[in-house]
């Protein structure tokens, strides 16, 4: 966590990790406090206001990885992640069910409808809409207190889903799918695993042939061949007996729904940003990315990939990594089985995981908490 500065006269300085600094400073009151999520103090006493450059690097996605570098002095300012939430889909079908369910009661009945929608050119299903705000709202809650010079550079590419399972894909080849001349999936996974179980390794055993989910639909799983696994009989029984013994032998499929994601809200994250931030903005692509941070020797991890993307050359130094996780800021209970007319239910959810949505750092054997709403 670092601590945001304003002069007397409001002018953004350069953030600061010099907690003892800052305390003393509120200490004697020679400086306020003006936010606290993210926390920003302000001088009240006169200062020179030079700032140096800084630039932001941000790793969109299902895990926002994010550093504010200081590329004069080779520091890493703050870098961080920020956990978004992944259970919009989950409460929209919850709440449908509920509401389902109380058009066929006798109480409250709703007649049904259906047609009465309007889909805008910009329409996005709740997840990604949710995911695309969020995204903005961070990053303008990072840059919120910092100099008038931050330079913002975003990660975001155009994924051809195809391209990247077969890289030699081509022309009339983009219309044939994966079962393209075969009779069935079947068929198609006879050919592919060249007719052995991929359990035992065993050809045809005269049982005939069962097709297994190697994720289960009911955790999502999809019919896709990719996601089919070929089994004798008896291996199918026995791997659903023993699923944790036995599932790690199945190749499981890769799965390229945040590449999908990246693909829905791109265009519009790169117009909402430059709305936002103008020329102060600019945008990176994965393979430059992943050449500059192993040029620095960092790890994969969303946060190194930040730090790489913002073109520093030399670190000096990297402060411990921040993980703020989102929950639900307030429940709201309409659509329950049983309405609370009137009541203010606190959220329970949020009360639950509290522990997981604090931002701890240590540093010095000194402990600085703070819950992200």
């Amino acid at each position: 966590m670092v601590v945001y500065v304003l002069s007397k006269s409001g002018k953004k300085l350069m953030p600061t990790r010099r907690y003892g600094k800052v305390r003393r400073l509120l200490k004697t009151g020679k400086a306020r406090i003006i936010s606290r999520r993210p926390f920003a103090i302000q001088l009240l006493y006169d200062t020179t206001e030079y700032v140096q450059d800084i630039t932001v690097g941000i790793d969109p996605g299902k895990t926002i990885g994010f550093a504010i570098i200081n590329k004069q002095a080779g520091k890493v300012i703050q870098k961080g992640e920020i956990r978004l939430r992944d259970d919009i889909s989950r409460l929209l079908r919850q709440r449908a069910e509920y509401r389902r369910g109380r058009r066929y009661r006798k109480t409250r009945y709703r007649k049904p409808r259906f047609l009465n929608r309007r889909r805008s050119e910009n329409w996005l299903p709740p997840s990604v809409r949710m995911r695309l705000e969020h995204t903005v709202e961070w990053i303008k809650r990072l840059t919120m207190f910092l100099p008038e010079n931050a330079q913002v550079v975003v990660e975001i590419a155009k994924f051809d889903m195809q391209k990247i399972q077969n890289p030699n894909i081509s022309g009339e080849e983009y219309q044939r799918g994966k079962l393209y001349g075969y009779e069935n999936v079947k068929q198609y996974l006879i050919a592919r695993e060249n007719g052995k179980c991929q359990l035992c390794g065993k050809g045809y055993d005269g049982n005939g042939w069962h097709i297994h989910h190697i994720i289960p639909r009911s955790e999502g799983g999809s019919d896709r061949p990719d996601n089919l696994a070929l089994l004798h009989k008896k291996c199918h029984e026995k791997l659903h007996k023993n699923f944790t013994r036995y599932s790690r032998k199945l190749r499981k499929p890769a799965i390229y729904k945040e590449s999908a994601y990246m693909n829905m809200y791109r265009k519009l994250l790169i117009n909402e940003l430059r709305e936002c931030f103008g020329n102060r903005v600019s945008f990176t692509y994965g393979a430059k990315t992943n050449v500059q941070r192993r040029g620095l020797e960092l790890s994969k991890s969303h946060c190194n990939d930040a730090i790489a993307m913002t073109g520093i050359n030399d670190i000096q130094d990297i402060p411990e990594l921040t993980v703020i996780r989102q929950v639900r800021k307030k429940k709201k209970s309409l659509h329950e089985a049983t309405p609370r007319k009137g009541r203010k239910i606190p959220n329970r959810d949020a009360k639950r995981n509290s522990k997981n949505t604090k931002e701890v750092i240590l540093r010095d054997g000194r402990k600085w908490s703070l819950w992200i709403r």
